[in-house]
């Protein structure tokens, strides 16, 4: 009777669902409507970027978004020093050309953007290049037939509206038009056994009263190798990290700061654990507890921060920083390994450079770890064609990544690279009567957008680094496996080197436990490696460390290799040793981890 009962309420809802779906297609067709080349939904950079791509070959484009206006993150996040993707740590060369060169040429200076000269770049932009543009659209829905998006609705003004269109790119914060479509996606670090844990996200901020010579002056004198700055842009004081919030849920990192035309300094440094970006609720209750937390914020920094002595809140961001969420399920997913390699996609439309960097998604004292220094890598243009849904490309943060190759790919300028590319994709299968799968998947028409985005200045013979010494190591498989699950770095004083032939200090160590402890759920004692090791590790004090994490009492390596913590392998290359190579440590600290977490590794 109970299984009857499920049958029936099964076929009902099935048939709910069909209604509905016939339902929007009928009032699409049937009722007022406008008519659209290409629809882009959302307006941060890389939509604004997808949409004048598309509008230069010969679309006609609506711009759809819920925000006064446009910009997203660069205005309404008021996210205006920019994650740059230099072609090296001692250049300023960037690898993101076509689109974000131009807008980097009219809008930007010194790796920094003025949020209003932005703002209005952007809005004279779209309306020269005669993109119809909607703000303030609210209930923003796809209308599918089979597995096509066909249209949309929204409302405005409370009238509903529909939208028929032929190519459909979402740019929308984190891609709530594709999932609504129905696409598949994962969400946070999922991969890394952190489903429901996130990036921090952040509040922008501003202040005004800040003395920027100041600033400078203390940063480019400071002994810090990690601090500086310049004329529009400054980066440092990593005691901001001693901030004391009520909330567990706030951090004070080390400033990344912002000189604006105005003569006010954005802050990006407040970071904001447990949020949900799946969850408008959860996001709205922790954008406003934010607020209530800057003014002790800014006490602190007129306390402790050399140049803010006189600083005052001025401005605050309209919506929080959401780092980390949705990721679509794409027709090719990059990877953290693709990056590690260098790997050189035939179908390759753009490329990243900027570090591997896993914001805290925890209060740590560190505000996050990095895998890499600077890395040049290539994107495949199939990260943005998403798996089961069709007339649809994905742009942004949330295309096709695993998280560790998204902590370096989630940049906006890189964003701003995919939407000149799906602007230019969308158009060429306009024209070629294809779909934009079909086009993605074939190598010609590969080739003939790749021509498309050269002559309109993008580059794509960016030469890659070829040299992998890691990979001469007896410990290579070790370090790959710990590396997938970003429990391994390779980036050292600004360079990428596993040091894999040198030897091994109490560093090697605290480095892969600090990543265990940020970027894994795995349960290990801290130790104070500082003061219990020597500069040199010796195979006693390994056996001795084994001992405190695991809370054993292990007299020999032997003994460690017979309970089956380290393998045949690991044991043969190590046990004869007196000091041990980092190479010897990643092999062993593998052994460890998989020990103690056997279905991670």
């Amino acid at each position: 009777m109970r299984s009857l009962i499920l049958k029936k309420s099964f076929l009902l809802i099935s048939l709910c669902l069909v209604t509905a779906l016939l339902f929007s297609i009928i009032t699409l067709f049937s009722s007022p409507y406008s008519s659209y080349d290409v629809v882009v939904i959302g307006s941060d950079p890389e939509g604004i970027s997808a949409a004048i791509s598309s509008s230069r070959n010969h679309s006609r484009v609506l711009l759809i978004d819920t925000r006064r206006h446009v910009g997203g993150l660069y205005t309404s996040g008021m996210l205006s020093m920019l994650d740059m993707n230099y072609s090296a740590s001692n250049t300023f060369a960037t690898v993101n050309e076509g689109f974000f060169k131009e807008f980097y040429s009219h809008a930007a200076d010194s790796g920094n953007i003025d949020i209003l000269k932005t703002k209005n770049y952007f809005t004279q932009l779209l309306e020269s290049e005669k993109v119809t543009t909607v703000l303030k659209a609210t209930d923003i829905t796809p209308i599918k037939q089979n597995n096509k998006v066909v249209g949309l609705s929204y409302m405005k003004d409370g009238t509903v509206f529909y939208v028929k269109g032929k190519v459909f790119i979402d740019a929308s914060t984190d891609a709530k038009f594709a999932r609504s479509s129905g696409v598949p996606y994962k969400v946070g670090r999922e991969e890394l056994g952190m489903k429901n844990e996130y990036a921090a996200a952040t509040l922008v901020f501003s202040v005004k009263g800040a003395n920027w010579d100041k600033i400078k002056n203390y940063l480019n004198a400071d002994g810090c190798i990690h601090t500086g700055a310049n004329k529009k842009a400054a980066w440092g004081y990593p005691h901001m990290l001693n901030y004391t919030s009520v909330s567990k849920a706030f951090q004070l990192r080390s400033l990344n700061l912002s000189l604006q035309d105005d003569g006010s300094v954005v802050i990006n440094a407040f970071q904001i654990f447990n949020t949900n970006s799946l969850d408008e609720n959860n996001i709205q209750q922790n954008y406003q507890s934010a607020i209530k937390e800057l003014p002790a914020i800014i006490k602190f920094l007129n306390e402790n921060a050399v140049g803010f002595e006189n600083a005052h809140l001025y401005r605050y961001a309209d919506e929080l920083y959401i780092r980390e969420g949705v990721r679509i399920v794409g027709e090719y997913t990059l990877t953290g390994e693709d990056l590690f390699n260098n790997v050189d996609f035939k179908n390759k439309i753009a490329y990243g450079s900027y570090p591997m960097d896993l914001q805290s998604t925890k209060k740590d004292q560190s505000g996050g770890t990095i895998l890499t220094a600077r890395n040049i890598y290539t994107i495949p243009i199939t990260i943005m064609v998403p798996k089961l849904v069709d007339n649809l490309l994905v742009v942004g943060r949330c295309a096709s990544y695993d998280p560790i190759a998204h902590s370096s790919a989630r940049t906006v300028p890189v964003g701003m690279a995919l939407g000149q590319v799906a602007g230019v994709l969308a158009s060429y299968s306009i024209d070629h009567a294809l779909s934009v799968r079909t086009c993605s998947l074939n190598n010609l028409h590969v080739k003939n957008i790749q021509d498309n985005l050269v002559k309109s200045g993008v580059k794509l013979d960016t030469p890659l680094n070829s040299l992998h010494p890691e990979r001469s190591s007896w410990a290579y498989p070790y370090i790959v496996s710990l590396r997938k699950k970003a429990l391994l770095s390779m980036a050292y004083q600004f360079k990428n080197d596993y040091r894999c032939t040198e030897i091994a200090t109490s560093e090697t160590i605290s480095r892969i436990l600090t990543l265990v402890r940020a970027n894994s759920n795995i349960q290990l004692p801290v130790l104070n490696t500082e003061n219990e090791l020597s500069a040199s590790l010796t195979l006693s004090q390994i056996i001795t460390i084994f001992n405190k994490l695991l809370n054993t009492h292990y007299r020999s390596l032997n003994e460690i290799y017979h309970a089956n913590i380290i393998d045949y392998n690991t044991f043969m290359h190590t046990y004869k040793k007196d000091l041990l190579l980092n190479e010897d440590i990643y092999a062993l600290m593998y052994g460890l981890i998989h020990y103690v977490a056997p279905h991670y590794l």
